[in-house]
């Protein structure tokens, strides 16, 4: 089951750079809808890389530097790219998607093992 996880965060993680460096065709209409799918993309990201380790993500903090350096390194590479825009706040939005799942995540497997 571990490397269906790793499949799919392989997938998820071309799948959101992709996105992250072709040119976006959002009108923001919807407020904040932008930050949303930041917070979202990084929660559900950081779910797949602890479905796919051995060990708790909460122990390899490797594994959350490299969720964190992947975050800043996508704002970086847009500031680059005349089609998009480095924000900040995109990245602190990544970040909480991160530091919302480490929080929840070892509160859900206790309750879930019990």
């Amino acid at each position: 089951m571990i490397y269906i996880y790793r499949t799919i965060f392989v997938l998820t993680f071309i799948f959101i750079s992709f996105f992250a460096f072709t040119p976006s065709n959002s009108d923001g209409s919807i407020l904040y809808l932008d930050k949303f799918l930041h917070f979202s993309a990084f929660l559900f990201l950081t779910f797949l890389l602890d479905a796919s380790l051995r060990e708790p993500i909460s122990s390899q903090k490797y594994s959350i530097f490299f969720l964190i350096a992947y975050a800043g390194s996508i704002e970086f590479i847009q500031y680059f790219l005349p089609y998009r825009s480095a924000e900040s706040l995109d990245f602190l939005s990544d970040l909480l998607g991160i530091l919302v799942y480490l929080y929840f995540a070892p509160k859900i497997y206790v309750k879930t093992s019990k």
